[in-house]
């Protein structure tokens, strides 16, 4: 019982933290820049706010999931949340919409190490690559719920923050009840790991990975505006997108039939076709539909396989390697976001979109040898 307690728990924190804390942030931010009126370059640093906490609350994890056991930062988690979203709910000022953005930005970043830490700790290792994915499609289950919620519940967005502050909070007494609370093992030296070739092969894939997927997370809606579409179809579009993700779930059952390394594969070539298909596009097309839910899925499978594999590479502290992989992860989406904004600026969004399309392709190859529990080389 205490097992199916952890797993809904942790995939509910990674809902919340990520799906709503998170990414919800790029769906409200029109209505807020109506209500509290701010130029595109101030949305550029609040959402940099948010990036910032995430930076530095996943790579501090680890050794307080280390120090104090998981439950503490999952309890933090929680709270940042809650705060974060209730002090954005209330803001008047940009300035308020920042802090907040940077208390709800710790949120990811003190969930994912912890979860990985307590997986590690409460499921033997058979069963910790299919649980890993499972929490971790969580992030989808949360677009699910806030995109919805933004567009049709009473109050708008201050109103939906508040909600899903409210959401964040209930988490906190499963975590209490589920997460454990013993140091899995002493504080691990994130340099012994950095020597190993494994783990700076998953850091580089993780990091250009990170740069294609910035193609679609930050420009998507602008990209389908460009090509005419209503922003009541975009919207549905970017739920799509977030709500196939779930697939994650189905990445266990999968690995049954090909192994851990050809899913990988297959996820990158998911993230490339909503690239390819939009460069070709001059119009709305309903071929638009499962193209980006294919490419939603394939970025939620590819963070869950990373999850995994990060999770193998540090043993027997797997929170160092989640952490690792998911910075460099954001890192890449940061650097990608301002790489394809120059790139859209200087040539052409149809060339941009293929040179992005271009990189998941070729990191189908970059894999080699990686298993599911990789040897320190």
């Amino acid at each position: 019982m205490k097992h199916v307690l952890l797993g809904l728990t942790g995939f509910s924190l990674i809902a919340v933290s990520y799906g709503m804390a998170r990414f919800a942030w790029g769906v409200m931010l029109p209505d807020v820049m109506r209500d509290i009126p701010f130029t595109p370059q101030l949305a550029g640093i609040l959402s940099a706010c948010s990036f910032i906490a995430y930076c530095l609350a996943i790579l501090a994890t680890p050794l307080l999931s280390a120090k104090a056991g998981p439950r503490l930062p999952a309890l933090l988690s929680s709270i940042s949340a809650a705060s974060g979203l209730l002090l954005i709910a209330v803001a008047s000022a940009p300035w308020l919409l920042g802090l907040g953005l940077f208390i709800a930005g710790l949120s990811a970043g003190l969930a994912s190490p912890a979860i990985a830490a307590a997986v590690s700790q409460t499921y033997a290792a058979s069963q910790q690559p299919k649980m890993n994915m499972v929490i971790n499609a969580g992030t989808s289950a949360g677009i699910i719920v806030s995109v919805p919620v933004l567009f049709w519940l009473p109050g708008g967005w201050r109103m939906a923050c508040a909600l899903f502050a409210f959401l964040a909070l209930l988490c906190a007494l499963p975590i209490w009840r589920a997460v454990p609370n013993t140091p899995s093992t002493q504080p691990t030296s994130l340099q012994r790991f950095l020597r190993h070739r494994t783990l700076q092969r998953l850091m580089t894939i993780a990091f250009f990975s990170g740069i294609a997927s910035a193609a679609w997370w930050s420009f998507g809606p602008a990209l389908l505006h460009q090509l005419g579409i209503e922003q009541s179809t975009i919207s549905l579009l970017w739920m799509t997108a977030g709500a196939a993700g779930i697939a994650g779930v189905a990445t266990g059952p999968l690995e049954r039939v090909i192994i851990l390394k050809q899913i990988y594969r297959l996820s990158q070539c998911c993230l490339a076709l909503p690239l390819l298909l939009m460069a070709f596009s001059q119009h709305f097309s309903w071929w638009l539909f499962p193209a980006v839910a294919l490419g939603g899925a394939g970025y939620v499978v590819l963070s869950g396989v990373l999850l995994v594999w990060g999770a193998a590479a540090t043993e027997p502290s797997p929170a160092t390697g989640v952490s690792t992989l998911f910075f460099m992860l954001a890192a890449g989406q940061v650097v990608g976001s301002m790489l394809f904004g120059q790139m859209y600026a200087l040539t052409s969004s149809r060339i941009a979109l293929l040179i992005f399309a271009m990189l998941p392709l070729l990191l189908v190859f970059a894999i080699g040898n990686q298993q599911r529990k990789p040897n320190p080389a």
